[in-house]
């Protein structure tokens, strides 16, 4: 039985290490060229809403985020194999420059030494940078996106692409070592990057998620200001984390403020169009399909998506089958591990097993 399965990478990296290898990226798609075929989501769209099962099980390829190492040594790999693949660019991310650089293919025909080739960070440590400093050497430029549009069809990964808070259970407190990249968005007051706050040591950090798929939780003022009121001694302490719960506990009675849902979903549906407004306006493409940062959603975002989006999809592991009843806005994807066993297990499972 033919069906569609989706899956989804992050970054392809020069040598060995926290993702996925190029040159096992090459041996990735030689083996889903010869065992799939290989389309994009405006043809799974079309199979789905037609009812229609392909001929072949057949696969789509993704790319979340927007890295620029995406276009340095992925773009020149799938184009090497004539595959056809999809990108989803986090818009504030996208630098708006004229700029350019040098890819593996310019390395394969000599122009330029591998060294030359851009150094990957870590996802955590291009996002914070971006955070921090509001703007990251790491993500692509308008024109490095544009010049792949002959590979990569473009699709939607929202806004801000930051995690808040939803819950007033404490988990944790901040130590100076701890806690997501997000947290100078999590403790901060704007629903855009014009109010950030570095996290002070003993701010409590939360249960979080996806900014879009929560009602999003604000660490109250007067909490901010009773934490900075306490001596460094006190952070000195074997157990001040189980003290200092105990003390914000006695003093308040909550410690987040929480928007409305009137207020989330006004602060969604901007989000969503301001992003996709941004997408289509960088690259003069009409953006279709949309994944849901760090895959996080509920029937709340899911509603609103759709009155944007055609498609779009979660990291709920599972594949299409266009003959079954699918709900466009919540269509499952695989996550492509950086091992190569790890992938070989999904393509059996996802792609021939199921």
């Amino acid at each position: 039985m033919s069906k569609i399965f989706v899956v989804y990478y992050h970054k392809i990296l020069p040598k060995f290490g926290f993702d996925v290898y190029y040159k096992t990226f090459d041996l990735e798609l030689r083996i889903i060229k010869r065992l799939f075929n290989v389309i994009t989501l405006d043809e799974a769209y079309y199979y789905i809403k037609e009812g229609k099962r392909p001929k072949k099980t057949s696969i789509v390829i993704t790319f979340d985020d927007g890295y620029v190492d995406n276009f340095v040594y992925a773009y020149p790999i799938l184009k090497k194999h004539r595959l056809k693949a999809t990108i989803f660019p986090v818009s504030s991310r996208i630098l708006r420059e004229d700029r350019v650089r040098p890819t593996l293919e310019e390395y394969w025909k000599g122009n330029v030494s591998f060294k030359e080739l851009h150094r990957p960070k870590t996802m955590a440590q291009a996002n914070y940078e971006f955070l921090t400093q509001g703007w990251s050497n790491d993500f692509l430029t308008v024109s490095e996106l544009n010049r792949m549009k002959d590979v990569f069809e473009i699709g939607g990964h929202a806004k801000i692409h930051a995690k808040v808070f939803y819950s007033e259970s404490i988990k944790d407190f901040f130590d100076g070592k701890n806690g997501h990249w997000s947290l100078p968005y999590s403790y901060g007051r704007s629903n855009d990057f014009s109010d950030l706050e570095k996290p002070v040591i003993g701010y409590p950090i939360f249960p979080d998620r996806n900014n879009l798929s929560v009602r999003r939780g604000f660490l109250k003022k007067e909490v901010k200001e009773f934490i900075k009121s306490l001596d460094k001694d006190f952070f000195k302490k074997e157990k001040w984390k189980d003290e200092l719960k105990e003390e914000l506990n006695k003093n308040f009675s909550s410690i987040l403020e929480f928007e409305t849902d009137e207020e989330r979903e006004k602060r969604t549906r901007w989000e969503l169009e301001t992003s996709k407004r941004e997408l289509e306006e960088l690259t003069g493409e009409k953006i279709r399909h949309f994944s849901y940062p760090f895959g996080h959603y509920d029937d709340f975002l899911t509603n609103i998506t759709k009155d944007y989006f055609e498609t779009a999809y979660t990291v709920e592991k599972g594949v299409i089958d266009p003959e079954s009843s699918q709900n466009l806005h919540k269509l499952p994807r695989v996550a492509i591990a950086k091992d190569f066993f790890s992938f070989l297990d999904k393509i059996v499972r996802y792609g021939i097993l199921k």
